[in-house]
C-alpha cells in the first residue's frame, strides 16, 4: 500500500507539465462527502492557478466546463471508501469506479467519464478520499481535513 507521499509523487508525475484542472464532487452536509468541494474551497482560497469547479453532488452537469477549459487533465475529487485509514487520498483506477469502491456519485461520475473519454481528448483522473462519516449535518472530519490538506498541498506544488 502506498503511504501518502507514494500518492503525491504519482499525482505530481501524471500532471507534469500538463494544463489541468480539479472538479470537486460531493455533498458538504454529509460529513466527509464534502471532502472534493472543501478541497475546491481550499485551493481557491490559496490562490490556485488552474481552474476549479465545485460539482456538488451533481459531477453530471460539469462535462461542458471540463471540455471548456481546455484541460488536457481533470481531476475528479470525491469521498471514496476504498477501505484505507480515514482522510488517506488515492488516485482510483477509473475502472474501479463501477466495480469495488464505492463512492455517493459513482454511477454519475462513472458517466460523466464514460462521456468524457468520448468527447474530450484529455485524461480524467479520479481521487478518492476516505471518509470517516458521510452522516447528514456532520462537518468534514479532522483526518478528512487533514487528508484534503495533503492533497492540495500536493496539487499546488504541481501547478
Amino acid at each position: 500500500m502506498k503511504g501518502p507521499m507514494g500518492n503525491a509523487a504519482e499525482l505530481t508525475a501524471r500532471l507534469e507539465g500538463k494544463r489541468f484542472g480539479v472538479v470537486g464532487v460531493g455533498n458538504v452536509i454529509k460529513g466527509d462527502d464534502g471532502a472534493g468541494p472543501a478541497l475546491v474551497a481550499l485551493l481557491a482560497s490559496r490562490g490556485a492557478a488552474f481552474p476549479l469547479v465545485d460539482a456538488c453532488e451533481v459531477p453530471e452537469n460539469y462535462g461542458g466546463w471540463v471540455a471548456k477549459q481546455g484541460l488536457e487533465v481533470a481531476i475528479f475529487v470525491d469521498a471514496v471508501d476504498f477501505g484505507g485509514a480515514a482522510g488517506e487520498w488515492r488516485v482510483v483506477p477509473i475502472g474501479d469506479l463501477m466495480h469495488s469502491a464505492s463512492s455517493t456519485h459513482r454511477l454519475s461520475l462513472h458517466f460523466l467519464i464514460r462521456y468524457l473519454t468520448e468527447q474530450w481528448k484529455g485524461e480524467p483522473i479520479l481521487v478518492g478520499v476516505q471518509p470517516k462519516s458521510m452522516k447528514l449535518d456532520d462537518d468534514l472530519s479532522p483526518a478528512v481535513e487533514a487528508g484534503i490538506e495533503e492533497l492540495a498541498a500536493a496539487l499546488l506544488a504541481a501547478q
